[in-house]
């Protein structure tokens, strides 16, 4: 199913959504891992960048405890 306007974003299956988005993000995370762009993590005590050959690089310090999300429902669009 393709959205044409807005209205129709709603009725766009969620499984639909998922797998298309999970799709892409694979074929990110290729071409990152390809380009050796490295993958950002963010831990407790700041926000890293892990390259392919295991080196790591702090990028921003701070306190990032985990949150939780209270609302479930998103919007993609």
């Amino acid at each position: 199913m393709t959205v044409k306007s807005l209205n129709d974003e709603d009725k766009l299956p969620i499984k639909q959504l998922i797998k298309a988005v999970n799709k892409k993000m694979k074929d990110v995370l290729r071409v990152v891992d390809a380009l050796n762009l490295g993958r950002t993590e963010v831990k407790a005590d700041g926000v890293y960048r892990t390259f392919n050959n295991g080196d790591s690089v702090k990028l921003a310090e701070g306190n990032f405890k985990r949150r939780r999300i209270t609302e479930k429902r998103i919007k993609i669009f």
